[in-house]
């Protein structure tokens, strides 16, 4: 027994000595000290070596505190033999206070090991507050207003140039572009369900046949995003916004959705292998990612049409 949990021991120390060399993340911003309504320069820096595949994170809710003022492009290069990735973004806060921005934790998987780890990193207090204004300084005297003495030709002129052009607009108004109006607002607008815009996105990316010309991986990440779309049609779901384990705990909790947990879990977690594990998989996997996504659809869409029909019979 004793043997058994020193080697335990000893494996724990040796792992995780190896992950924290694999990856590493990092949170910071361009200062700790702000006034109310500066640009807070805040970034997540991930640091990961070609052992590593990381799972796309999604933290906006960590700085729902802030106002998002801009979200910068994703910005990824080698830097000594292993990937670095940076997420910026331009913050605000509009009160004085102490905040926080939480821990921001990030999924990966490694090459030799399927299971989904997380890192997080720390986390950072900013201190916003008002502009000291000196309130024992004497008020000083405003500058008397400078009087320009008025130009009546200018103005006369001025308002006869407008109605010259406004003249002009509504003859060009009328002759070019007002017919073109009514024939555009004529024209219906024609609003697919979410389950024939998914299979005919599917059947226009068969027909591309990506993997047969050797573009696997961006084959699993369109069949994935057509089905994530209609998810979030069908069901309501943020499913473009969420890694797949959340996504499928979402799925739990929706009745419709119980008939397909098994299959979309088998389908997703196959193209997450391909996209972030650099997996290759056989042909038949590809072939048959095809197949799991069109019966993804056909169920949840099949069992909303039997409902449809059984409300008409009753009525």
């Amino acid at each position: 027994m004793v043997k058994f949990l020193l080697k335990f021991i000893l494996s724990v120390l040796i792992i995780v000595p190896v992950y924290s060399q694999e990856i590493s993340v990092k949170a910071f911003t361009d200062s700790s000290d702000y006034l109310i309504g500066d640009h807070i320069n805040f970034t997540l820096l991930i640091n990961h070596s070609d052992n590593v595949g990381i799972v796309t994170p999604f933290f906006r809710d960590s700085l729902k505190k802030f106002e998002i003022i801009k979200e910068l492009p994703v910005e990824k290069k080698k830097v000594e033999n292993r990937n670095e990735i940076r997420y910026k973004y331009v913050l605000s806060y509009f009160d004085s206070a102490e905040v926080t921005i939480p821990q921001i934790r990030i999924f990966y998987r490694t090459k030799a090991d399927t299971t989904l780890h997380a890192i997080q990193s720390d986390s950072l207090n900013l201190r916003i507050h008002k502009l000291s204004v000196k309130v024992e300084e004497d008020i000083k005297d405003v500058k008397p207003p400078v009087r320009i003495p008025f130009d009546w030709l200018t103005l006369i002129l001025w308002i006869l140039a407008g109605i010259a052009i406004l003249v002009i607009a509504y003859f060009l108004y009328k002759k070019y572009f007002r017919k073109k109006k009514v024939e555009e607002i004529s024209k219906p607008v024609i609003v697919l369900p979410p389950h024939e815009e998914a299979l005919m996105k599917l059947d226009q990316l068969d027909r591309e046949q990506l993997w047969q010309k050797g573009y696997i991986k961006e084959y699993h990440s369109r069949i994935t995003e057509i089905i994530r779309e209609y998810f979030e049609k069908r069901f309501g779901l943020p499913a473009l916004e969420l890694p797949t384990s959340e996504q499928l705990a979402l799925l739990k909790r929706i009745p419709d959705a119980k008939q397909i947990l098994e299959l979309t879990e088998s389908f997703l977690t196959n193209a997450d292998l391909v996209k972030f594990a650099r997996f290759v998989p056989m042909d038949g996997v590809n072939a048959e990612m095809m197949k799991q996504a069109i019966e993804i659809v056909n169920r949840t869409a099949q069992k909303k049409l039997e409902q449809q029909g059984v409300g008409s019979n009753v009525s």
